[in-house]
């Protein structure tokens, strides 16, 4: 049989069709991850997650959080925690598995889980005994200095 050029058959007119709204149906995907923070969903193991979380200063933005707190998870092994009132703490802290990390404090291991991470922004799921509470940060920029205290 032979085709008329005129009149292709039903499928070849399709497929550019087909093709056209797999295409538009990409784009939004596609276009939705253009320039996007490498956001991890708890227990997801994020690969780009350790360097935007590691060898930061964070600060504390809970509205309970002590003035200056804030924590640096250092790529050693070492957790530096403080704030503007009390005496700095040094204490060990490791990835667990995918987005969970622990440290130890005060005799304890506390567990958390990295909830969000972007280049300004941190959200960490704790959870002493079972709270499972978040706890929001900002990276630091410096300079950061402590508030006077002295009124």
């Amino acid at each position: 049989m032979i085709e008329d050029p005129r009149h292709p058959p039903e499928w070849k007119r399709r497929v550019p069709v087909a093709a056209l709204v797999l295409a538009l149906a990409w784009l939004p995907a596609a276009c939705g991850r253009v320039d996007l923070p490498g956001v991890a969903i708890p227990g997801s193991g994020n690969a780009g997650m350790a360097a935007m979380v590691e060898d930061r200063v964070w600060l504390k933005t809970d509205p309970e959080a002590a003035p200056g707190a804030f924590r640096a998870f250092l790529s050693s092994g070492t957790l530096v925690m403080t704030s503007c009132g009390e005496g700095y703490r040094l204490a060990p802290w490791r990835w667990v598995q995918g987005a969970t990390l622990v440290w130890e404090e005060d005799g304890r291991a506390i567990r958390g889980e990295i909830a969000e991470v972007g280049h300004n922004s941190m959200v960490l799921l704790v959870d002493p005994e079972g709270e499972n509470r978040a706890v929001t940060f900002r990276a630091a920029q410096a300079p950061v200095v402590c508030p006077d205290r002295r009124r």
